[in-house]
């Protein structure tokens, strides 16, 4: 929910939190030992050890234009899982050790830590709350190389990304009014994509939407501060600070004036500033239905957010469009927040009560649409803010046995600023302006009450402009089979072609089987 300003920004620059080479891992392997030592003294957690192994044949194992060669690819990876919902610590982690073998190349052989998972903690009753969430995965960074972003080939230590947050806040209420407190810490780093980054982030809001019957009021506060390190990127500030004045048309229906002011240093560095002035409406014509809208004069132009949510007992259907400044960060904080994850999640879940399970079966479907371990499909890992500006629409259809799901997302985005340097994993250090638009369509079918058929296909156009030019448009196709060999172990077999065309140039067809097993 948008709110605004009564107060100016406060000019005061205070220089962000330097942090030391490894800092960060430090902090990572901090919280992982924090979450897990919480779940492990909750009642009702869930601890599955697992070993995941495939065996791949591709008939292009590099996937590169020319030398073009075949070969066998081979997966062992030992993990564990741990999952709580509700009680006063919630939340999953997926721990694995990827290890594996290039019969063809010795040099593409790969052993590394792949790590997802988001949790909170209710430290203090009904006060204070820490959400964690944590990630490692070395899906491609770049949309104009190399294998797709889903490609479980793609294990470079060049690609590896990591990135942690952890967020305390406090939950105040006075009466009818509610307010929050609190700090956001998220560290982004990755062995050749980007410059190490830190974001640190003071949030303060207050507010009471039904204060005076049918007008209501909230304000807001927000400070970022972003630290390269010693990269030679210079550090950025961004201020931003809303009121809002609520008009409580019906108990459904409800209307905001938005005004404030912002301020930031992302494009020039003497910094910008400028007033916010906006509007927008909440309305919620059923439990089942949510449309949510707001738009704003902002120092980039103009801002605006519209979200429509819907679901009935055999469909989902979501709608997004949106214009704000964004940044890697942001974008990666996790898949959860996706809404083609919560429509795949949500679609499943008669299908398979089990949240473990489901969420697992989730990311296989995800996969086979241009879904990467460690997050969202478009995602840019760079250093650099954007203004991203982006349409999502998403449906799932699901029947006693059939799950139909299409997914479409467009989005163009503009740097902000000039960049210090050029990396090949990072596509705004090689351009200004990056668009992309991807369509994707997944049917899953239950064969039996233990196998189950995946068919899917995906396309993706991406466009990069201003101090170079670069187009990549891709095709995937995929045709899977999993089964369930028993209560703790489980096997698959799948089909993938795909073909990339432009900046990138292979085709590749794979065969893979798999076999699972928990303890």
């Amino acid at each position: 929910m948008a709110m605004v300003t009564v107060a100016a920004t406060t000019s005061v620059r205070m220089q962000p939190e330097r942090h030391r080479p490894g800092g960060h891992l430090r902090l990572l392997a901090a919280a992982v030992m924090a979450f897990s030592a919480a779940a492990a003294a909750a009642q009702q957690v869930r601890i599955d050890p697992h070993v995941q192994t495939r065996l791949t044949w591709t008939d292009n194992a590099a996937a590169a234009s020319r030398d073009i060669g075949s070969g066998w690819i081979a997966e062992v990876s030992p993990g564990v899982s741990i999952a709580r919902d509700g009680g006063r610590v919630s939340g999953r982690m997926d721990l694995s050790l990827r290890n594996l073998v290039d019969s063809a190349d010795s040099d593409r052989n790969a052993s590394y830590l792949a790590m997802r998972g988001r949790g909170q903690i209710e430290a203090v009753e009904d006060l204070l709350f820490v959400d964690v969430d944590a990630s490692i995965s070395r899906d491609n960074p770049s949309l104009f190389g190399g294998r797709s972003r889903d490609d479980y080939l793609s294990a470079s230590r060049s690609n590896q990304v990591r990135s942690l947050g952890i967020a305390p806040r406090l939950q105040l209420r006075f009466g009818d009014t509610a307010g929050v407190l609190s700090y956001q810490a998220r560290w982004l780093d990755s062995e050749r994509a980007t410059n190490d980054q830190r974001l640190g982030q003071w949030s303060a809001s207050l507010g009471n939407a039904t204060a005076f019957g049918v007008f209501g009021w909230g304000v807001n506060y927000q400070r970022s501060d972003t630290a390269y390190g010693g990269s030679g990127s210079p550090d950025v500030t961004q201020e931003v600070a809303r009121a809002t004045l609520f008009i409580n048309v019906t108990p459904q229906f409800r209307l905001r004036a938005i005004g404030g002011r912002e301020e930031n240093d992302y494009a020039v560095r003497r910094g910008e500033r400028g007033t916010i002035v906006g509007g927008g409406f909440d309305w919620n014509p059923s439990p089942r239905t949510q449309v949510a809208g707001s738009t704003e004069k902002r120092i980039f132009g103009r801002g605006h957010d519209l979200r429509i949510n819907h679901r009935r007992a055999r469909s989902a259907w979501e709608l997004g469009w949106s214009r704000d400044i964004s940044s890697s960060l942001q974008n990666l904080a996790s898949i959860y927040d996706d809404p083609v994850f919560r429509l795949f999640y949500e679609a499943l879940a008669a299908s398979e009560p089990d949240p473990v399970e489901r969420e697992r079966l989730t990311r296989e479907l995800l996969q086979t649409l241009g879904y990467g371990s460690g997050g969202l499909r478009d995602s840019v890992v760079s250093t650099s803010y954007f203004v991203d500006r982006r349409l999502r629409a998403g449906f799932s259809l699901i029947g006693a046995r059939n799950v139909l799901s299409f997914s479409f997302t467009r989005s163009d985005r503009e740097r902000l600023g000039t960049v210090s340097f050029i990396n090949a994993l990072d596509d705004f250090s090689q351009y200004e302006r990056v668009r992309e638009r991807s369509a994707a369509v997944t049917f899953n079918h239950r064969l039996s009450p233990n196998s189950s058929l995946n068919v899917s296909a995906s396309r993706s156009h991406a466009s990069g402009r201003g101090g170079g030019d670069a187009e990549t448009r891709r095709t995937l196709y995929s045709l899977g089979l999993t089964t369930s060999l028993g209560p703790q172990t489980s096997a698959g077999l799948s089909y993938r072609r795909q073909i990339s065309r432009g900046s990138s140039e292979f085709t590749e067809n794979a065969l893979s089987a798999t076999f699972g097993m928990r303890f």
